[in-house]
């Protein structure tokens, strides 16, 4: 057994060289069959390829309803808050959604998203906020920045919607 393992390294006339000197020749060959299942799968990958369409565009699932308008304002007063709006499309009217976002974005990110669009289809009224110094228009004519807090501009909300909010 060790003698099959070490390839026949232990012989009367001595060790044989590990390493043959001069060119190794190592012939492979396929046989017809094998050529022909090649030859079949790149036929086949290349069809499914030309074939098969492509993904769906990204934004197709996003806008489903191309009736979706989307209002955007500014809040009166002293400190204006920029705001996009989208209302219901059907008459199933839901409770009011507020949308914030985070400090890297702003509320154009929520109709990126596609958000404030299936918030509508689904019967919600939207409203996504931009806060504070995060509109492109955030500057007034004299270049500073409006600092009032969010909760000044915002009326109150009732707990029921049957009952008026206390003040």
């Amino acid at each position: 057994m060790v003698g099959a393992l070490c390839g026949c390294w232990f012989r009367l006339g001595g060790a044989r060289a590990l390493i043959p000197f001069g060119p190794t020749v190592v012939q492979t060959s396929m046989s017809r069959s094998q050529v022909a299942l090649l030859g079949l799968s790149l036929l086949l990958m290349l069809l499914l390829y030309v074939g098969l369409p492509g993904p769906p565009e990204q934004t197709s699932w996003l806008w489903g309803d191309p009736n979706v308008t989307v209002l955007a304002g500014l809040t009166p007063g002293n400190s204006p808050i920029f705001y996009r709006e989208v209302l219901p499309l059907n008459q199933a009217h839901r409770v009011e959604v507020v949308l914030l976002h985070g400090k890297a974005f702003n509320s154009h990110t929520w109709e990126q998203l596609g958000t404030l669009q299936l918030l509508s289809q689904r019967g919600y009224r939207a409203v996504a906020l931009d806060l504070p110094a995060h509109h492109a228009q955030r500057h007034d004519q004299q270049g500073s920045r409006g600092g009032a807090p969010i909760g000044d501009a915002l009326p109150p909300v009732p707990a029921h919607p049957h009952r008026p909010a206390q003040a």
